[in-house]
């Protein structure tokens, strides 16, 4: 039977991205899938500068922490990753995803992707083998090797982000549907709690600059900044936590 809840899509910078009919929206911008993954979230948040603090202090040992909420085909965490490991191939990464859909994780693999991101792509392909069930009966999606560590819960992000440590990541992706679409996750009691697993200072990306955007942030006591504009007429929020 033909999957029509996911229309492919080539973005204009080359990469794949699928349209949700569901939700009736694609998962990005047009301008492309990657592009924005690296503009909007990874640089946005300061990555870079990140893994070159690691470097400069070789007694900081700890892995770089990311939230990736709304993990879909994990082009924001994978962006990361390889952004990271072209600075510092050594640098340990801890991804926490946050996915409902199941099905969008395993279209990771019919993406065409170009030769930088081979060996990134490859870890998220083998991420979406097994579903494996905690303690709790949460299923989730993991991937462990040398200095990687990611886990991907699925299950509404609404349950799943009260599981999270308080003050524990270094950035946040923040990436759902748009506002008009899936306002559930716009709510300021949601954005509290993402906001919450943010260590102090941490960088908190999204592509919109919505009403409903700027005033969650702000009421989640964070620093708004207006994000990378990519052709659009304003940029997403950008917000660090106080």
């Amino acid at each position: 039977m033909q999957d029509t809840k996911y229309i492919l899509e080539k973005t204009e910078d080359g990469s794949i991205s699928f349209i949700n009919t569901e939700f009736n929206e694609s998962y990005h911008s047009i301008i492309g899938a990657y592009k924005e993954a690296l503009h909007k979230h990874v640089l946005a948040c300061k990555i870079e500068e990140l893994t070159l603090n690691r470097v400069k202090d070789p007694s900081n040992r700890e892995p770089i922490k990311i939230l990736d909420v709304c993990f879909g085909l994990g082009y924001n965490s994978g962006v990361a990753m390889e952004k990271i490991w072209e600075i510092n191939p050594d640098q340990e990464i801890e991804i926490i995803g946050l996915e409902s859909d199941l099905g969008i994780i395993q279209k990771i693999s019919e993406l065409e992707i170009s030769e930088n991101y081979e060996n990134v792509h490859k870890i998220l392909t083998s991420l979406s083998k097994d579903v494996h069930k905690s303690e709790q009966d949460q299923e989730f999606l993991e991937f462990k090797d040398k200095n990687i560590n990611i886990k991907v819960l699925i299950d509404d992000a609404r349950n799943s982000v009260k599981s999270l440590a308080k003050n524990y990541f270094d950035a946040v992706f923040f990436d759902p549907f748009s506002p008009k679409s899936c306002p559930v996750l716009w709510t300021e009691e949601f954005i509290k709690d993402v906001v919450s697993s943010a260590k102090a200072g941490a960088y908190i990306s999204t592509y919109s600059s919505s009403r409903l955007a700027k005033d969650g942030f702000k009421n989640a006591a964070c620093e708004l900044f207006e994000g990378p504009k990519l052709n659009r007429r304003n940029g997403g929020v950008l917000a660090r936590k106080n």
